[in-house]
């Protein structure tokens, strides 16, 4: 039989009802959106949400995980574009977003959600907290104290309890980095309330306004005139997430600054994770995405099945953890990053009785 006739028949065998195997079907096709594409961050988060679907799916409930994201982190149209893609024309029954921008995204949620869409939104909150089924996220604002107070303390063990420090903000909008901007900054507050009441010479916030943006490459441009300012004051720095931290370590190395002035940085890479292994960075406050892009799918899928997910209220955090030199090989830690290690954790979801 010749090689054309083979593949004629072939051709006819997967138009015939039964050829080619069964096609696979799915009661649910969930849309994941993140803010953007590239950092370890959103790349753990579709590893837990693809996990969810899995366990779901084992458990009797098809799930198909749809994801897309913008390029850029700053890009808010283009995230726009994907949201109205996504509601308009991919048959999705529920979607997952972490908004770039709280406000800018409002009206295409209320249009998603109008066309009986519900939404989970994860990370960085919305303007619109009733459009939204849950807000599965980290307590950024708690993380931004945390890292203010490990920063003061690793200073004192310098002899310097009255430092002058720098916020290394991310970029207007996100709510997320804001919140940790806000704990952090409230945390300096109550620590220089406490001194003035001591009769004490006060710590000092000498810069608050420099914005990384969106890219290392971004984060590298603002923090390098930044520190050629600061060299000579500054004893310590707090950048608010993984971009941010990477541009300001790379610019302090740049300028032999690193281990001179004390580096706390938000969330983690296995750059920054090293760095911590030698010496440039005191801590890194970092997220769980594995298990926020676990359970916002799985939250939103068991909302579809008809289960009260109100219960404990619109917020479910999924925690914030402190990475130093001492607890930097510990499993606690790799689980957060480590795609090997991921793959190996029980999640334990809520559970909600049907409406």
């Amino acid at each position: 039989m010749t090689r054309r006739v083979l593949l004629s028949l072939a051709v006819l065998g997967c138009l015939l009802p039964s050829g080619c195997g069964p096609k696979t079907t799915y009661k649910y096709k969930i849309a994941v959106i993140p803010k953007g594409l590239t950092h370890e961050f959103w790349q753990s988060i579709h590893r837990g949400a693809e996990r969810a679907a899995a366990d779901l799916t084992e458990s009797g409930v098809s799930v198909q995980i749809l994801w897309n994201g913008p390029a850029k982190e700053s890009d808010t149209r283009e995230q726009i574009g994907i949201v109205q893609q996504m509601t308009g024309s991919r048959g999705i029954q529920g979607m997952v977003l972490a908004p770039q921008d709280s406000k800018a995204l409002v009206p295409d949620v209320k249009t998603t959600t109008e066309r009986g869409i519900p939404v989970v939104i994860i990370d960085s909150g919305l303007d619109a907290p009733d459009l939204m089924v849950k807000y599965v996220a980290t307590d950024n604002y708690n993380g931004g104290k945390m890292a203010a107070k490990h920063l003061l303390a690793e200073l004192v063990k310098k002899g310097k309890a009255v430092p002058k420090l720098v916020l290394f903000r991310y970029a207007p909008g996100s709510e997320s980095t804001e919140q940790r901007e806000n704990g952090f900054l409230e945390e300096i507050e109550a620590a220089i309330t406490k001194q003035k009441g001591e009769g004490k010479p006060t710590i000092e916030v000498i810069s608050k306004n420099v914005y990384a943006g969106a890219t290392v490459d971004t984060a590298r441009a603002a923090a390098g005139p930044l520190l050629g300012r600061v060299k000579d004051t500054a004893d310590g720095i707090f950048a608010v997430n993984e971009s941010a931290t990477a541009g300001m370590l790379y610019e302090m190395r740049s300028q032999k600054l690193n281990q001179k002035i004390v580096l706390m940085g938000f969330d983690q890479s296995e750059p920054l994770l090293q760095a911590i292994k030698e010496g440039d960075v005191a801590g890194l406050i970092v997220q769980d995405p594995y298990r926020m892009g676990y359970l916002a799918v799985w939250t939103l899928v068991r909302h579809l099945e008809g289960d009260d997910v109100s219960v404990g209220g619109k917020n479910l955090s999924t925690g914030e953890y402190l990475v130093t030199r001492e607890n930097l090989d510990a499993d606690d830690t790799r689980e957060r990053i480590d795609s090997a290690l991921q793959a190996k954790r029980a999640i334990q979801p809520p559970t909600w009785k049907k409406k």
